[in-house]
């Protein structure tokens, strides 16, 4: 089975504020927004991009990784080299997802992400059985929120991007969540007023965040999961980055 599904019911709903790649503008800007509010966000990295540029502009360095992790935000895996792992084969994720961790320890000792995030949104069912056991919870894109029955391989997420921004449709997300006892996951790339296709501006962001923050829990992912566990919900799976499987 490729597939991890749990009921979820959170009362009041909760709402989650993803980055993917980890664009320097996401945590200088975008983390600092979060901070505001008094909440934190996770923050999917691929370390080789590490002080690299790309087109949602200038990457992590290895001391942002460290100063999101002091500041309390998560840090999940995003593959070592931004994988597409649509097509790629098992061998190769799992060298992916081991080299990643193996990077990240490096910065910060001793540290495993526990969350992941398919780059690119690609997810094919080689991929959610390798990467699926291996982590606490696996997020996509496909736009939807997280209630009922859910997958924890392949979470759904809602993009923040400024090209088609629609701040009436993001409440009327928000305030769905709440109503459904629902997680709702939103994810973007860079922070900046002259944003990449893929990001937004700092403005975009904070609207988002200061009305889910009105009467929504905000939670990084780690937070949720481990919330889930305590009622019972969800089974913690086998976290080691070095795992073999089948």
């Amino acid at each position: 089975m490729c597939a991890r599904p749990i009921s979820l019911a959170w009362p009041g709903g909760v709402v989650s504020f993803t980055f993917d790649d980890f664009p320097k503008t996401a945590l200088t800007t975008g983390g600092s927004i979060l901070e505001r509010y008094g909440v934190r966000g996770t923050y999917y990295a691929s370390l080789k991009l590490a002080g690299t540029e790309t087109v949602v502009g200038p990457m992590f360095d290895p001391q942002d990784v460290g100063a999101a992790h002091n500041a309390g935000h998560e840090i999940g895996c995003h593959t070592y080299a931004h994988l597409d792992c649509d097509r790629a084969a098992k061998s190769l994720i799992l060298t992916e997802v081991r080299d990643n961790a193996a990077a990240v320890s490096a910065i910060i000792q001793g540290f495993v992400p526990s969350n992941f995030a398919y780059p690119y949104g690609s997810v094919s069912p080689t991929a959610k059985r390798v990467v699926g056991p291996r982590f606490s919870s696996c997020r996509g894109i496909r736009k939807g929120i997280n209630h009922g029955i859910v997958d924890l391989a392949d979470l759904l997420a809602m993009a923040v991007y400024d090209v088609d921004f629609d701040e009436v449709e993001i409440r009327r997300m928000v305030d769905h969540n709440r109503s459904i006892a629902g997680w709702l996951i939103f994810f973007t790339h860079d922070v900046v007023e002259t944003p990449s296709r893929y990001g937004c501006k700092p403005g975009q962001l904070e609207s988002v965040v200061a009305y889910a923050a009105k009467d929504t829990a905000i939670l990084p992912v780690r937070e949720v999961i481990a919330g889930l566990r305590v009622t019972g919900q969800s089974h913690s799976p086998n976290l080691r980055a070095d795992q073999t499987g089948s």
